[in-house]
């Protein structure tokens, strides 16, 4: 039984030293682990979400869910990851 990857939302602009910083962190995971994605999304492209995530950022969620705001721990967000793969692989859950 194959699942689907794990789709991460990572809210960023362009000039931030924390959204750099988060990013070298998920290109870490990411090279390790096969069953991430990530969609990275600057938010000064869209007024809505500028307004939204503009104190916030750099802002990584899952499933509309926040698991990081404003830095990303390797350590945790490997813990987090390896839990959703393990409740989707073995149990066709979901959500968080």
């Amino acid at each position: 039984m194959k699942t689907k990857p794990i789709q991460l939302q990572f809210y960023t602009k362009p000039d931030c030293p924390l959204c750099d910083e988060a990013k070298s962190v998920l290109q870490s995971i990411c090279a390790k682990a096969s069953f991430i994605v990530v969609e990275e999304i600057d938010i000064t492209k869209n007024l809505g979400l500028f307004t939204k995530y503009k104190l916030m950022i750099p802002v990584l969620e899952l499933d509309g869910h926040p698991l990081f705001v404003h830095r990303v721990v390797y350590w945790k967000l490997i813990w987090q990851l390896r839990w959703q793969w393990f409740r989707r692989h073995f149990t066709g859950k979901r959500d968080l």
